[in-house]
């Protein structure tokens, strides 16, 4: 979700002036840090849901004091215990159920703190994971919500999972694609089609997509977030010309990773031969030379 801080996530925090910021998947804290930073000149709290973050929680809890709260555990066991928020950023698990169970638990939140819903934000609501459920754990997510799996690569404009190329094959892909519960845009249409409240969903194409779910009294009382909004909506020959950027983009990806791939095995091929051989040379420097 870093890629969209300045495009969106920024203004949005200047928009609302958030008191309660709830952001589910902080990986190495790229996005965390920077809501921090908000939060520290603004007043306000971050409540990070990550099982495993990839920073030192310790030290970021002594820098940042009681603006940072971190939950090492699932999305689905934090969520009931810190309440209310103004803005939330989901970017976790990329499946139906997850997303769809985080939707109503802070759904619940609100509902009990007698407030309107926080606008909320979704990484990987374009493709590959709009519409295909990705499971880091499968174990986690009910049998009867699980898509059949398998640890297979994805690539553009082919459903089927493949064996050789592609992205992500070290990640249990869904088998099918646009099935019924199956992805991240699925479950955000699908729980704002049950929710008591109107909302309002932007989808902003490229870079794996970012939606912004908003109910529509936020806009109501807020004039100037209407009007970013409404600046964000692209027409359909823009999202058509945006979506086929994107699909370059991951082809390039797919071909440096393939490029990648193969350097790592000429450069383990020429490790074996130097050590039979019993060469000095290294593999780098025999290719700069």
């Amino acid at each position: 979700m870093y890629i969209f801080w300045q495009l969106v996530l920024q203004q949005l925090l200047y928009l609302l002036r958030p008191k309660t910021i709830v952001e589910v998947g902080a990986e190495a804290g790229n996005t965390t840090q920077l809501l921090l930073g908000f939060c520290q000149m603004e007043g306000g709290v971050v409540h990070s849901i990550d099982p495993l973050p990839r920073f030192d929680v310790a030290a970021w809890k002594a820098k940042y004091g009681d603006c940072l709260v971190v939950h090492q555990k699932p999305s689905l066991e934090a969520l009931p215990a810190i309440g209310a928020c103004d803005l939330a950023l989901i970017d976790g698990d990329h499946n139906w159920y997850t997303v769809f169970h985080e939707l109503k638990l802070i759904e619940a939140s609100s509902t009990k703190a007698g407030r309107v819903l926080p606008v909320m934000t979704f990484h990987d609501i374009g493709w590959p994971y709009g519409r295909r459920d990705l499971y880091y754990n499968p174990e986690l997510i009910p049998a009867e919500f699980r898509q059949p799996s398998e640890k297979k690569s994805i690539r553009p404009g082919i459903s089927e999972l493949q064996e050789v190329g592609g992205i992500n094959a070290h990640l249990w892909n869904a088998v099918s694609e646009n099935t019924p519960r199956n992805g991240v845009l699925t479950a955000v249409e699908d729980f704002a089609k049950e929710s008591s409240q109107e909302l309002e969903l932007t989808v902003i194409p490229g870079f794996h997509g970012l939606g912004v779910l908003v109910p529509v009294k936020w806009k109501s009382e807020n004039q100037r977030l209407g009007y970013f909004l409404a600046d964000l909506k692209l027409s359909p020959a823009m999202i058509g010309y945006v979506e086929l950027l994107e699909r370059n983009r991951v082809e390039l990806l797919m071909e440096l990773g393939q490029l990648r791939e193969a350097y790592a095995k000429l450069e383990a091929q020429w490790r074996a031969f130097l050590m039979q051989a019993n060469s000095p040379l290294s593999f780098k420097a025999t290719v700069a030379y």
